[in-house]
């Protein structure tokens, strides 16, 4: 073994100590051979010595080729659980003749992130699905406008209808005394005035039953106008019910970006 390599292996535990961290410190040659580790206590042994270790990222080999320190992440499958850490060539001569690869365990670290990552998709279908129902309630919001439209247009027709009724009453009432009058007129004629008296005595009757049925139309509109003025006080009530909703959901989802926010912070700024 190259003398630079056999000093830094038998030196690997007091180098280990010097740091807080739980670092896993292995020594190879350059044909990825591994002549020395120190692992903590908490930490089972993944390679024997002068086993070959197995890098599927190619970032060893770009060290020992290039003689440059390089950082590299290797996931669970390759040691059992995610390291990171660096790998620092190791020259004698100018020439690279091994490498040190000082790696920690990033196992808790990456369950942080999928928690964060899975509680951000959680967030962002909440999101989806608040805005949803503030799409909803605002269509609400639309139809009751024009509902409340509508029965202001239909009031304004019942009224209109109440007024032409008005006139017809007051017809009836004219045509009344007319008929009265002809009345008067055909039996101050005597036997010359008798036909014209049935007649008189028929508009006398088609008048009264003229304001009679003026009256109940009155009366039937005066009732639809007070239903559709209920209708209206209720549909304005529920207007401002949806209008608070769709102010309340708005701050939720105002929350919720902020969450979301941090949540995707936290995913990319974790350093255990």
């Amino acid at each position: 073994m190259n003398e630079k390599l056999q000093y830094i292996v038998d030196n690997l535990d007091m180098i280990r100590q010097l740091f807080d961290k739980d670092l896993i410190i292995s020594v190879m040659d350059k044909d990825k051979v591994v002549q020395g580790y120190s692992l903590p206590d908490n930490i089972p042994p993944q390679f024997e010595v002068g086993s070959v270790f197995e890098d599927p990222s190619g970032t060893f080999d770009e060290v020992i080729s290039k003689g440059v320190t390089k950082h590299n992440y290797l996931p669970k499958e390759v040691m059992g659980f995610p390291v990171e850490g660096n790998l620092v060539p190791v020259k004698d001569n100018g020439h690279v003749v091994g490498c040190v690869i000082c790696s920690y365990s990033v196992e808790e670290r990456d369950k942080i992130k999928d928690i964060a990552a899975r509680f951000q998709e959680s967030m962002r279908e909440i999101d989806n699905s608040i805005q949803d129902v503030v799409s909803g309630i605002e269509n609400l919001f639309n139809m009751l406008t024009n509902m409340n439209k509508m029965t202001s247009d239909v009031e304004a027709d019942v009224n209109e209808a109440a007024g032409v009724v008005n006139k017809i009453s007051s017809n009836a009432s004219h045509s009344n005394i007319l008929a009265l009058n002809a009345s008067i007129e055909a039996a101050r004629s005597g036997e010359a005035g008798r036909g014209f008296a049935v007649v008189a005595n028929e508009m006398g009757k088609l008048a009264k039953d003229s304001g009679s049925s003026a009256t109940e139309i009155k009366t039937t509109l005066s009732v639809i106008v007070n239903h559709l003025e209920a209708i209206t006080d209720s549909i304005k009530e529920a207007n401002n019910v949806a209008k608070s909703h769709i102010d309340s959901i708005s701050s939720i989802r105002s929350v919720l970006e902020q969450t979301i926010s941090i949540a995707s912070e936290l995913e990319n700024d974790i350093k255990l």
